[in-house]
């Protein structure tokens, strides 16, 4: 809902799609460029995203986006989430479709170096992602029953991470995770988390741990979102929304 009025305003910013080429090509947010999170794309055309305006990151749900506004703050780039998507998010607002078209926008010429290092890392973040394609682990996601199998089988190949806020930690979590809130000063406690395990991350909805995915994983750990997070009972997706059980201890 913030979005929409400041395409009104006329504001400086670059709009990217991260879907795939064929959902962009049936409607997106005018003006929007298209480079998808489901190939090279981002990692190829990184040094021609601006760093000098803000760069408004949408995909389905805000999932996969949040991966992305990660990487290119790490980058250098102004880079804001569009909270849930275009989905569940720009859909949803009222009026939304006069600010969509089909025009393929074309990103402008530009050039904005990036570190070597970063780039390098964002390289192989998305070789690393494509290679998951069609796997269990695609987009560098863990469905909530996968999650729940892990705890049932007492897998102690698994790390599971709740950066929740505390008070919400201790009013239910899933069994065996521990928590680091997500916040300033996560970093620290971030670095001291197992090599030799692989990292499974939940927050509320899936948007935060996308984030905190992305980092870790520029960080060195083979790290995973729980899709959809811990969600509400009512709903229908996430942890509460599949109907499993937190424990407070």
């Amino acid at each position: 809902a913030d979005l929409l009025p400041m395409i009104d305003a006329g504001e400086d910013m670059l709009i990217l799609d991260i879907r795939r080429p064929d959902d962009y090509a049936k409607g997106h947010v005018k003006g929007a460029v298209n480079l998808s999170f489901f190939d090279t794309s981002i990692s190829d055309n990184v040094e021609k995203l601006p760093d000098d305006k803000p760069i408004m990151v949408y995909c389905y749900t805000g999932q996969t986006a949040s991966q992305v506004t990660a990487l290119l703050n790490i980058a250098g780039k102004m880079a804001k989430n569009v909270q849930s998507g275009f989905n569940n998010g720009i859909g949803k607002v009222d009026g939304y479709e006069a600010y969509t078209d089909t025009e393929d926008v074309a990103l402008a010429d530009g050039s904005y170096p990036v570190e070597a290092d970063i780039k390098a890392a964002l390289d192989t973040y998305f070789a690393d992602k494509m290679a998951l394609d069609g796997a269990s682990f695609a987009n560098f996601n863990i469905s909530p029953e996968d999650v729940k199998t892990i705890v049932d089988d007492q897998n102690d190949d698994y790390y599971i991470l709740s950066i929740r806020q505390a008070e919400d930690y201790a009013k239910g979590h899933i069994a065996t995770a521990e928590n680091i809130p997500y916040g300033q000063g996560m970093e620290e406690a971030l670095a001291a988390l197992p090599k030799d395990k692989k990292i499974v991350v939940y927050c509320y909805s899936g948007q935060t741990s996308s984030q905190t995915t992305a980092v870790l994983r520029l960080m060195g750990y083979d790290a995973y979102s729980m899709s959809g997070g811990m969600g509400t009972a009512d709903g229908d997706s996430g942890w509460l929304g599949a109907g499993y059980d937190v424990v407070t201890a």
